[in-house]
C-alpha cells in the first residue's frame, strides 16, 4: 500500500493492505502521521523503527474480494468506489493478476484499486523487506503490543477497516482450481512466510 512515519512515539509503518494497518493508523496512532509515500521510505526517516504486518495469502485475497464487493465496517472514510460492480471470484482474479492494470499512486479506477490492495505482499512496491520487525495479521494482538513496548505506545490498537464477514474457510470458498491459481500467484509470499519472516520476528 504505502509507508507511513508514526508521529509520537515516531516509528514507521510499512501498510500491507488488509494486515490491520488502519487500526494502527487510526486507532492507536489517533492519525498522527505524515504520509502516505508509495513505493520507498523517504531517507529522512531513516534510523527510525520500522515495522510491517503480514496475512496469510488466500485470506488475504478473500478480505480484499469481500471490501470491493460488500465494503469494510467500522471506517466513515472508505466507501466502495462509485464505478465498483459485483464480481465473481474468478472475475476478481482476473484483475488481481491483469499486469497490464496500475497499482501505484496513480491508481484511481476501480479496478486500479483493486490491483493496488492485492499485489503481492512481497511486491517491491510495497518495501515489506525494508521492515525491522514484521508482525502476523493472525497474531495481531500480541504482536502490537511487542511492537508497542519497542517504541514506547501506551495507547490499545482498536478494531477499525474490518471488512465484512464472509465464509472463514478460503479453502471451502475457492473452488480447487482457483485456490491453486492464487496460491500460485502469491507463491512469493508463502515462500517468504515459510523460509524468510522468522528473520524479522525479533526486537533488537
Amino acid at each position: 500500500m504505502s509507508n507511513f512515519l508514526l508521529k509520537d512515539p515516531d516509528c514507521v509503518f510499512i501498510h500491507i493492505p488488509k494486515t490491520g494497518g488502519t487500526s494502527i493508523r487510526k486507532g492507536a496512532w489517533s492519525r498522527r502521521v505524515q504520509g502516505p509515500r508509495f513505493g520507498h521510505i523517504p531517507p529522512e526517516w531513516d534510523g527510525l523503527f520500522r515495522f510491517a504486518f503480514t496475512r496469510e495469502p488466500l485470506d488475504r485475497f478473500l478480505s480484499v474480494w469481500r471490501m470491493f464487493t460488500i465494503g469494510p465496517e467500522g471506517d466513515p472514510d472508505w466507501s466502495l468506489p462509485p464505478d465498483a460492480r459485483p464480481l465473481s471470484l474468478d472475475e476478481f482474479f482476473d484483475i488481481v493478476r491483469d499486469d497490464s492494470i496500475i497499482f501505484d499512486e496513480r491508481r484511481r479506477t476501480f479496478e486500479e484499486k483493486i490491483r493496488h490492495h492485492a499485489i503481492p505482499q512481497t511486491h517491491p512496491f510495497n518495501c515489506l523487506r525494508q521492515a525491522d520487525f514484521i508482525g502476523r495479521f493472525e497474531t495481531i494482538a500480541e504482536d502490537y503490543r511487542l511492537i508497542a513496548e519497542r517504541v514506547g505506545q501506551t495507547a490499545r490498537l482498536p478494531r477499525l477497516h474490518v471488512t465484512a464477514r464472509g465464509p472463514a474457510d478460503a479453502e471451502a470458498t475457492l473452488s480447487p482450481k482457483l485456490a491453486a491459481a492464487v496460491r500460485d500467484y502469491y507463491s512469493d509470499d508463502y515462500r517468504f512466510l515459510e523460509t524468510e519472516v522468522e528473520h524479522y520476528r525479533a526486537l533488537a
